[in-house]
C-alpha cells in the first residue's frame, strides 16, 4: 500500500487522473482486441479491464473512493465510443441521447469533485464494510464495489446504444424521456444546493434534513439518479420501441437504490440522529416517490 501526502486536495487529483488514465488506455487496449466481436460485449470487456485498473488502484492507495466517480465517467466516454462505432449521419435523437449522458454525467462528476476530501479519506460505507467483515473484504472490494456498480450502470446505458443510430424521428416518447432525464438531473442539481445550504446553516449535527424536496421525499437525489435511467430508457423506446428488454437496466438501477443504498444511509443517519426516524414516519415506506402519507409531513 502507498501512503503519500495528500494535501493538498490538487495532488489527489492528480493522481486519480492518471489512474483513469491508465484505466481507460487498458479499456481501449481491451477493446481493440475484441474489436471482431459484437460492438455490446467488446465494449463492456473494456469496461470491466478500466474498472479492474481502478480496483488496484484503490488497493494500492489502500483507498476504495478511488472507484467513486467511475459511476458517471464511463458512461459519457462509453456513449461517444458507441457513436462513432454506430452513428453514420447525426440525427436529432442521436443528439439528445449524447446531451443527456453528458450533462448528467459532467453535474455528477462536479458533484463528486468538490465534495471529495481526498485520497486520504475513504468513503464511511466502504470502511464500514471492511470492519464489519474483514474476511470478505477482498471480495466485497473488488464486486460489490466495484464490479457490480459497473455492470449495473452499463446495463442502464444500453438503453442508449440501441437508441443511437436508428435514424427515427423525433416522437413523444423519445421527447418525454428527454424531459424525464433533463428534469432528474435538475432535480439532483436543486436537491444538492439545499442540502448544502441546510449543512453549512446547522450548527447541530444531531439534526436532519426535512426541508425543501427532503419534505417530500427522503432521497431527493437518489429520486433524481433513478429517474434518469428509466428516462434514457424511454427515449430509447421512442427509438427502438421492439427492443423493450432494456427495462432490465433502470430496473436494476432502481433495486440496487430502494435495497442497497438507501437502508444502508439511513441506518448510517439513525445511529448518529435517532430523530430521524420521526422523519421516517412522516415520509412514505417507498422512499423514492416524492409525496407524504401525513399531513404535518
Amino acid at each position: 500500500m502507498v501512503r503519500i501526502n495528500t494535501r493538498p486536495r490538487i495532488l489527489s487529483f492528480i493522481i486519480v487522473f492518471l489512474i483513469y488514465a491508465a484505466a481507460f488506455f487498458a479499456g481501449f487496449i481491451v477493446f481493440k482486441f475484441t474489436s471482431d466481436m459484437q460492438l455490446l460485449i467488446s465494449t463492456l470487456l473494456a469496461d470491466i479491464a478500466a474498472t479492474l485498473v481502478v480496483w488496484a488502484s484503490g488497493i494500492l492507495f489502500g483507498n476504495s473512493s478511488v472507484y467513486d466517480p467511475y459511476w458517471s465517467v464511463a458512461p459519457p466516454l462509453i456513449l461517444a465510443l458507441w457513436m462513432f462505432q454506430k452513428v453514420i449521419e447525426l440525427s436529432f435523437i442521436d443528439v439528445l441521447f449524447t446531451a443527456a449522458v453528458f450533462i448528467w454525467g459532467i453535474r455528477l462528476t462536479f458533484n463528486w469533485a468538490i465534495r471529495w476530501r481526498g485520497l486520504g479519506h475513504q468513503d464511511w460505507r466502504y470502511t464500514m464494510l471492511k470492519e464489519k467483515s474483514p474476511g470478505l473484504w477482498f471480495f466485497t472490494n473488488l464486486m460489490g464495489i466495484n464490479i457490480m456498480p459497473t455492470l449495473i450502470v452499463y446495463a442502464a446505458l444500453i438503453s442508449a446504444y440501441f437508441g443511437i443510430g436508428t435514424g427515427k424521428q423525433l416522437n413523444i416518447f423519445t421527447g418525454a424521456g428527454f424531459f424525464v432525464c433533463a428534469g432528474a438531473v435538475l432535480v439532483e442539481v436543486i436537491a444538492d444546493r439545499q442540502m448544502d445550504i441546510f449543512r453549512k446553516g446547522s450548527p447541530d449535527r444531531k439534526s436532519y434534513m426535512d426541508r425543501g424536496m427532503w419534505r417530500f421525499c427522503r432521497h431527493p437525489n437518489y429520486l433524481g439518479e433513478v429517474s434518469f435511467w428509466w428516462g434514457l430508457w424511454l427515449m430509447q423506446i421512442g427509438a427502438a420501441p421492439d427492443i423493450w428488454f432494456t427495462i432490465v437496466g433502470p430496473l436494476l438501477v432502481t433495486l440496487l437504490f430502494i435495497f442497497v443504498s438507501i437502508p444502508m444511509m439511513e441506518k448510517h443517519i439513525l445511529e448518529s440522529r435517532p430523530a430521524y426516524r420521526h422523519y421516517q414516519e412522516k415520509v412514505p415506506v417507498i422512499r423514492l416517490f416524492p409525496w407524504n402519507t401525513t399531513k404535518d409531513a
